[in-house]
């Protein structure tokens, strides 16, 4: 039998369960019979046990007839290994097929820096959270993360902007694509991935683009084809 938060249980429970565990025997809801049982208990509880039996709050007894092997899990802001591996199982439940690719590196230190004092639960909801309000395919940014959420330093390294972008630069000198033209791809390919992760709200993409909407503007103007 598995109780989770037996550490909740108030004294009066506490004092049945000592027998029952003890004893190997109970009565029904409504019964004077006694009912015999066999079973082995496994107990959880986020609370200091040892603590509520100094305290008065949980049964010495009921402790050391419960706590005959003790596993502490740690919590997760001590295996922060595990963060970013649970984050892309939740992010694939939630997303399905559709799911976006994975977290940008910005928003991978994001998740690594929390404390989580809700544990796995906290994270399960940063994720759904974050996964509500990104759009559009590509992994999810540090724009998907409300302003007042962001890390103060989000930028990445010139080293590794430069290892990033040097794939695409690689690929585009390949096709025979000269400066300017590798240029105008990288700008193009940036306002619309800005206004896609904003959800179309052309300030915002502004905003995180660095310039002002004026010139966001022109650029998309000068980027439809004419007619």
């Amino acid at each position: 039998m598995f109780l989770d938060e037996v550490g909740e249980l108030p004294l009066p429970l506490q004092a049945q369960l000592l027998r029952v565990v003890q004893e190997g025997k109970y009565k029904r809801v409504g019964s004077n019979a006694w009912q015999h049982t066999n079973f082995r208990l496994v107990s959880a509880t986020n609370r200091d046990l040892e603590a509520g039996v100094a305290d008065g709050g949980f049964r010495a007894d009921l402790y050391y007839r419960i706590a005959g092997s003790v596993c502490r899990t740690p919590p997760l802001r001590e295996r922060k290994d595990d963060v970013l591996a649970l984050a892309l199982h939740f992010q694939a439940a939630f997303d399905g097929a559709d799911a976006a690719e994975g977290f940008d590196e910005p928003v991978c230190q994001y998740l690594l820096a929390r404390d989580y004092p809700g544990n796995v639960r906290e994270l399960r909801r940063v994720v759904a959270w974050l996964c509500h309000r990104h759009a559009g395919g590509g992994p999810i940014t540090i724009g998907d993360v409300p302003e007042d959420e962001r890390p103060l330093d989000t930028t990445p390294s010139r080293s590794t902007l430069q290892t990033r972008f040097e794939v695409a630069a690689r690929e585009a000198i390949g096709l025979g694509l000269g400066l300017k033209e590798i240029g105008h791809a990288a700008t193009e390919c940036a306002i619309q991935l800005a206004i896609e992760q904003e959800r179309g709200n052309l300030h915002r993409a502004a905003v995180r683009l660095g310039v002002s909407d004026r010139a966001l503007q022109l650029r998309r103007a000068q980027q439809r084809p004419a007619h």
